[in-house]
């Protein structure tokens, strides 16, 4: 095979990522559950073995993270209309991320320092891949999306300073950083993406009438996820951050509402978009309702964002992606309509699950298997998509 045509499942960085962090989001899980419920498991890679943090990292940096590298690395191809990373340099960056993942959970024989080195080089090389491919595109308009790339193995090198008492509660702060992290890489892109694809349903069925642009809400919804989310790493459960989080919720939900989702609902392809939107929205909205005296724990109510918001998004925007880019119709077939609605049950159960009359650990428990189920749907039906060519003979 010519150097210039790699195998098909290395063609676009969003075939192996995909895959490959949709299992790893599984399996990550599972184990964590396991830990949770007593299983001992010596092997982790950081000081304290698997642990909450270790979780919550997991789920950010190997799962969303290994996401966010197969949609930006194939975005970033038509943004700059440059060749698509494939073949030999794609090969590079999934092995550190698998690396970093191996390390991660089984390293824990290894000096520490040893396994921050290799779990850095993942987000280091796909950093460095993201601004070279915008900046020699010249795309000036997407150079904000290099940035905030770049901040991602700062938190990693922030977190590992923490677990190695360098830093006091570096660890914690960064794995909270990481979250805003994503939900600011989803407002900005969620913003182009999602009333574009509105707007586009709308025009093909024939309504004529647009969706309204509000220019300047978009720039404050963007600002208050920044400033919002700085505030609850340094100062969670604080009053300040509460009201932060609570304007950053309203004013997003606002924003999310011209957008008019509405007027999509029979399309899962695009009301999914909307709902993980209005997930992370609710999520800001719990977060900071329950610094201000909700009786609802921080960490449950987060979990509106990072199950609803953040897994909402990423199983939208990769079933919608995993279509598009192999040739075929932008139709999902309804196992994964049905993941969309199991996600978002799995974000009710898991966030505010402390005010149902009901045994939380069940709850924690039967929020995980919706997960695992709903990847597990999209794994059945895009396995063999991602795998194989595209539909259409290109």
């Amino acid at each position: 095979m010519s150097q210039n045509k790699p195998p098909v499942f290395l063609s676009y960085a969003f075939r192996p990522f995909f895959l490959l962090a949709s299992l790893y989001s599984m399996l990550a899980l599972v184990l964590w559950v396991a830990v949770f419920h007593g299983a001992g498991w010596p092997g982790a890679g950081t000081p304290g073995g698997i642990s909450s943090l270790w979780h919550a990292r997991e789920m950010t940096l190997g799962f969303a993270g290994g996401v966010v590298a197969g949609f930006v690395l194939t975005a970033v191809a038509s943004w700059t209309g440059r060749p698509p990373i494939r073949g030999g340099m794609l090969v590079v960056l999934i092995m550190a991320w698998l690396a970093g993942r191996l390390v991660a959970t089984v390293g824990g024989t290894l000096p520490p320092g040893l396994v921050a080195g290799i779990d850095l080089v993942f987000p280091v090389l796909l950093a460095a891949l993201v601004s070279r491919e915008i900046i020699g595109g010249g795309s000036r308009r997407n150079y904000g999306i290099a940035a905030i790339v770049w901040v991602l193995p700062a938190l990693v090198l922030l977190y590992y300073l923490g677990e190695l008492d360098l830093v006091a509660g570096g660890d914690q702060l960064a794995v909270t950083m990481m979250v805003h992290l994503i939900m600011l890489l989803i407002a900005v892109v969620g913003g182009r993406v999602i009333p574009l694809f509105t707007a586009n349903w709308l025009r093909m069925r024939g309504e004529s009438r647009p969706l309204v642009p509000r220019p300047l809400l978009d720039p404050l919804a963007i600002a208050l996820i920044i400033v919002a989310g700085l505030a609850d790493a340094v100062a969670p459960g604080s009053a300040p951050a509460g009201f932060l989080l609570l304007l950053a919720g309203a004013v997003n939900l606002w924003r999310l509402r011209g957008w008019q989702g509405s007027r999509a609902l029979s399309n899962p392809v695009v009301w999914s978009l909307h709902l993980a939107y209005a997930c992370a929205a609710v999520g800001y909205l719990l977060v900071g309702l329950s610094a201000l005296g909700l009786p609802l724990a921080r960490t449950a109510a987060l979990h509106m964002v990072t199950i609803g918001g953040i897994g909402g998004m990423i199983l939208a925007m990769m079933t919608r992606v995993g279509l598009g880019h192999t040739g075929r119709p932008i139709i999902v077939v309804r196992p994964i309509a049905i993941a969309y609605l199991l996600l978002l049950l799995a974000a009710v159960l898991r966030s505010i699950g402390p005010l149902l009359p009901a045994p939380y650990m069940a709850l924690i428990d039967a929020a995980a298997l919706l997960w695992v189920v709903a990847f597990g749907l999209f794994l059945g039906v895009y396995a063999p998509i991602l795998l194989g060519p595209r539909a259409d003979g290109k």
